[in-house]
């Protein structure tokens, strides 16, 4: 992949996937996108150098995102489990 290819995270949550795509390819995320103000937060302490956006990944506008660069990775982690707070459930345990 060069450098001029974009990476974007979807549902990026708080990094994980994006941690483990710089370690695997030594470049950072390009573009982190999660409707978790939170989630957004903690990722963009993580990750100071990405473009972050805060909104439902079906509601960012592409076209907007990548520009004209071309896109060399799209990760989409899965969605949140229904006893996520995340997904407006209730968590399991309060240590979770």
């Amino acid at each position: 992949m060069n450098t001029h290819e974009l990476i974007i995270d979807c549902f990026a949550g708080g990094g994980g996937a994006s941690q483990g795509i710089e370690q695997a390819l030594g470049r950072s995320v390009d573009v982190a996108i999660n409707h978790d103000p939170e989630a957004i937060a903690m990722h963009l302490a993580n990750h100071p150098n990405t473009l972050h956006y805060t909104q439902d990944v079906f509601e960012v506008n592409p076209f907007k995102v990548v520009g004209d660069r071309p896109v060399g990775l799209l990760w989409a982690s899965p969605d949140c489990t229904h006893f996520s707070r995340a997904k407006g459930g209730k968590p399991v345990k309060k240590e979770i």
